[in-house]
């Protein structure tokens, strides 16, 4: 594995990486190769805190409204609009009424992947707004979608269930109960830098897929390097880094910890923290859409998943687009967090693949 890595930085997919890969809670191979910073040559560490983008979704929404359902604040098949009712007051509305919290845990409710909604919109009632107005791309529950929008509600509706911020709820309901004290959003100003690896510079990505629209010329990009600031532009400029979907920031260690959890089908230090039917919901495949294959939240394992054809058949995990990763096998009761610092796109650039062979060196190994 080591090797692996050291030529994922030689080759330049990305400047860094902290792996750790444990059995049963025991890391077995636990190291940071390169670079956290490559302009500060500042060297990357068992300790770095990264941007888990997409990560988010599954580390702090998932388990947050997991555990909402087992205090009995909701069901899962509870419409959504029950508690955002302004989601339901815009284009598609009837439709957008019958979309439940199974079907945006699940990615099938027919939300787009991603809209840059922040271009005109500042904060949760301005988001919603958004939202309503903007069309559904497939009726819920006809198809995978695996929609960022989808992710901002579900914080949305857990702050009006909880009438807390999304932060705090999670702190309350998942970094607490967990342990997971490395972990936070970076709100605001952010996070020390001297903490984080760095990013991409401004939001490249992100400007490249709004530019192609011919609109916003003129916004206020970003143009340093992004260090312990969320890099998602939604979660950003939009709601101050604090998102369902994204601006997160964690450790490797964490991250093996929160994974343990749920390979230990949902028992934390030797206490029930997720009912097994929740954890079991979770972690099976509902349905299956173009290669891709979701639980709640996970991605369950298929031979084009993230993890490659040699992922274990029950194994389930997510993937960001910096390349940060983490991966379940719970028969083997192995977990594989790999953090990365690739720019965001970068899966083009041979991430896609470097992922790919990494975790068939884990899996075989």
């Amino acid at each position: 594995m080591r090797d692996t890595i050291m030529q994922g930085v030689a080759k330049g997919i990305f400047p860094g990486a902290v792996v750790c890969v444990a059995r049963n809670g025991d890391p077995l191979f636990y190291e940071a190769h390169g670079s956290a910073d490559p302009a500060q040559e500042r060297a990357m560490s068992i300790e770095t805190r990264f941007d888990i983008s997409t990560l988010t979704k599954v580390v702090a929404t998932l388990p947050a409204v997991l555990r909402t359902v087992q205090l009995g604040k909701l069901t899962l098949v509870d419409p959504v609009a029950r508690f955002l009712p302004e989601l339901a007051t815009g284009v598609d509305r009837h439709a957008k009424g019958q979309i439940t919290f199974f079907h945006l845990l699940s990615h099938a409710s027919g939300l787009p992947a991603w809209k840059p909604l922040f271009l005109e919109a500042r904060g949760v009632k301005a988001f919603l707004r958004a939202m309503a107005d903007t069309p559904l791309e497939s009726t819920p529950g006809e198809r995978l979608i695996n929609s960022d929008l989808g992710y901002m509600l579900l914080a949305f509706a857990l702050e009006r269930i909880w009438d807390r911020p999304f932060a705090e709820v999670c702190e309350r309901l998942v970094f607490g109960p967990l342990e997971l004290y490395q972990t936070s959003f970076a709100e605001g100003d952010g996070l020390p830098p001297e903490l984080c690896a760095v990013t991409e510079t401004g939001n490249e990505q992100e400007q490249r897929r709004v530019a192609a629209t011919g609109r916003h010329a003129s916004f206020p990009w970003r143009d340093h390097t992004l260090c312990g600031e969320a890099q998602d532009g939604n979660a950003f400029y939009g709601l101050d880094g604090v998102a369902g979907h994204a601006g997160l920031f964690s450790t490797a260690l964490d991250l093996t910890r929160y994974a343990e959890m749920w390979v230990r089908k949902g028992i934390h230090q030797r206490q029930r923290y997720l009912d097994t039917t929740l954890v079991s919901l979770a972690v099976n495949s509902h349905a299956v859409w173009q290669g891709q294959s979701f639980g709640l939240g996970w991605e369950t394992a298929t031979a084009q998943c993230p993890a490659g054809e040699r992922a274990p058949m029950l194994s389930y995990g997510q993937l960001s687009a910096s390349g940060c990763s983490l991966w379940c096998d719970p028969v083997r009761k192995l977990t594989s967090v790999t953090l990365t610092n690739a720019p965001q796109g970068s899966q083009s650039d041979g991430l896609s693949d470097w992922t790919r062979a990494f975790h068939k060196k884990v899996f075989n190994d």
